[in-house]
């Protein structure tokens, strides 16, 4: 008898038997582990967004979308198609206004237990924190749990992305749309049902802000890709039929819910869809006056996109995703030159995310009119996935190895006996600390520009000491300058409150800047004052830093009177300015 055969089948046996309990141990074990860090991206990215939303002044445009939100909403409850109400804003789509409006809506019918505000930023800190768990939940099959993880943690703690999440605007609801509509492709491929979610998804994108057809190329690039240089590749077994008619479906449905989300074209779709185009190309053509990289201008250059980028992702981001770029493409070449069935998986998701970030990139690039680093957002979550794929590149992390155990090795001879209990298995010391520290690489200077600088908008990554000299700061700071003044002044004031025309004023039905603050207009006689007034007859000005930048320099006889400066980090957001040194405050 052969007894090293009788063992050897004996314990292969032995470990058919066992290896459904472990594997079932093992899948429960990764559900509970999916479960808690789900829960946890949840509270880190709601958190600094709640707090944020309930912080921060009322800022430009957020009176322009709250009041859209309420003349749009009772137009589609009535069914008033073609009323001239929605005309309001008309060189925007409707999507995030007509939910800023269900919210305010809900909000009156409850007793109003938010202030308007706060309800009209809801739909932006529930998107925006969507986005984070969508990095996460649909990025593991494609770039695995740590990677993942590192990427969404590093968008819940971005001071940039919890900002833009905390205000009424379109940009943050149409960002998680489209980026959440990109990682589903990635999963269409052995599920090509989700080809109709996507279009869904873009359908509403484009709803939102139009700007969002730009990631669509994109997608169809990665497909186009997939199935002509990967898909052939693979074992006959391997390969999924080609999925034309849900490609057609897709194709069809985009356009059906874009038009169906969009009341104000019903009328006369195509009239009234090039109108707003025509509207939007002569915003384009004429310019928006923008101040970036020390200049102001009324267009932008096309590398303003990389320069924003480097200034509001952490370097240690932004360096190891410009790496992860040369990696991804020296990797496709090799593929493609030595095709390898074992290979194909690991170019397929290297391609997925190449792609997705250098297409998305190149085609918002295009935009010659940005107004805010917002018209980005986009590229939050391509850039951190690739940063934090480009660390694992250079820490030589595998897929797989981070927070795993290794089994001590045993000869084939070798089986346990029943009765004994099973060793215990050694941690893979250098996988964990990898993981670690990858994680912490991508999320930890986020976390500390995140508590560390007032507001959020004046952070600025490594690279560079503020905005002041760099981006347009967005944050106006009015309200924390009004505070500062009630908390060092005890008499009735004049405050001339500097902005472009229209920009506090704006609005009716109490949506205005003003009506938002109503709390800080006691003892102080607020008026909304210009930057070309000839005459300022106050006894404080509260100056904004983006019109210093876009070229309103403070009048001189105004200018030596600075008594107060609101900053967040090294950013200025406004000057309180006395005017006589009489009343300057110690």
């Amino acid at each position: 008898m052969n007894t090293r055969t009788d063992i050897s089948t004996r314990s292969a046996k032995t470990s058919q038997r066992k290896a459904p309990t472990h594997q079932l141990a093992s899948s429960q074990r990764l559900v509970i582990l999916d479960a808690a860090i789900i829960i946890g991206l949840l509270l880190a990215a709601l958190i600094p967004r709640i707090i944020l939303a309930l912080q921060l002044d009322m800022v430009t445009d957020e009176v322009v979308y709250i009041l859209g939100g309420k003349i749009y909403l009772p137009l589609v409850a009535h069914m008033n198609i073609g009323a001239s109400g929605w005309s309001y804003n008309y060189e925007h789509p409707p999507f995030v206004k007509l939910l800023i409006g269900l919210v305010l809506a809900l909000n009156s019918s409850l007793g109003h237990p938010l202030g308007e505000l706060l309800a009209g930023r809801i739909p932006s800190i529930i998107f925006g924190t969507l986005l984070v768990l969508a990095v996460y939940w649909l990025g593991r099959s494609p770039f695995g749990r740590i990677i993942a993880l590192g990427a969404a943690l590093c968008l819940a703690f971005s001071p940039w992305l919890a900002y833009f999440s905390a205000l009424a605007y379109l940009d943050m609801t149409m960002t998680a749309l489209i980026t959440i509509a990109f990682l589903l492709v990635w999963h269409a491929i052995k599920r090509p049902w989700l080809y109709l979610l996507v279009a869904l998804l873009v359908g509403l994108g484009a709803a939102s802000k139009y700007t969002a057809v730009l990631i669509i190329p994109g997608m169809a690039l990665f497909t186009i890709y997939y199935f002509l240089g990967i898909w052939p590749r693979l074992p006959r077994e391997q390969r999924a039929p080609i999925p034309w008619l849900w490609w057609l479906g897709a194709i069809v449905l985009a356009p059906l819910i874009f038009l169906a989300v969009d009341p104000a074209i019903w009328p006369g779709p195509v009239k009234l869809l090039i109108h707003s185009f025509e509207f939007e190309w002569k915003h384009s053509y004429n310019g928006h006056l923008t101040f970036i990289a020390g200049q102001y201008n009324m267009h932008v250059p096309h590398w303003s996109i990389l320069y924003i980028l480097a200034a509001k992702i952490s370097a240690f981001v932004t360096i190891p995703a410009a790496l992860f770029v040369i990696f991804a493409l020296i990797q496709q070449v090799r593929f493609q030159l030595h095709p390898s069935a074992a290979n194909a998986a690991e170019a397929a998701s290297t391609s997925f995310l190449l792609i997705w970030l250098l297409a998305t990139l190149g085609l918002f690039s295009l935009l010659n009119i940005v107004v805010g680093t917002h018209y980005h957002l986009p590229l939050a979550a391509p850039v951190a996935l690739a940063g934090a794929s480009g660390l694992a590149t250079i820490l030589r992390y595998r897929r797989g190895t981070g927070f795993l155990f290794r089994q001590p090795r045993q000869t084939e001879d070798e089986e346990a006996p029943a009765s004994l209990p099973a060793r215990r298995p050694a941690l893979n010391l250098w996988g964990t600390a990898a993981a670690l520290l990858l994680i912490a690489a991508v999320a930890i200077p986020h976390l500390v520009g995140l508590t560390t600088v007032y507001a959020a908008e004046g952070y600025t990554s490594e690279l560079f000491h503020g905005e002041n000299t760099v981006l347009q700061v967005a944050y106006p700071g009015y309200r924390e300058a009004l505070k500062w003044l009630a908390a060092h002044t005890n008499k009735p004031l004049r405050v001339g409150l500097v902005a472009v025309p229209g920009t506090l004023n704006g609005g009716s039905d109490g949506i205005s800047w003003y009506g938002f603050n109503q709390d800080l207009t006691g003892r102080f006689k607020l008026t909304e004052a210009h930057p070309t007034d000839y005459n300022f007859p106050y006894d404080y000005l509260i100056w904004p830093m983006h019109l210093v930048q876009r070229g309103y320099a403070i009048p001189e006889p105004w200018r030596s009177h600075i008594v107060y400066t609101v900053t967040g980090g090294n950013t200025t957001y406004c000057y309180i300015l006395a005017r006589v040194p009489a009343t300057q405050i110690p």
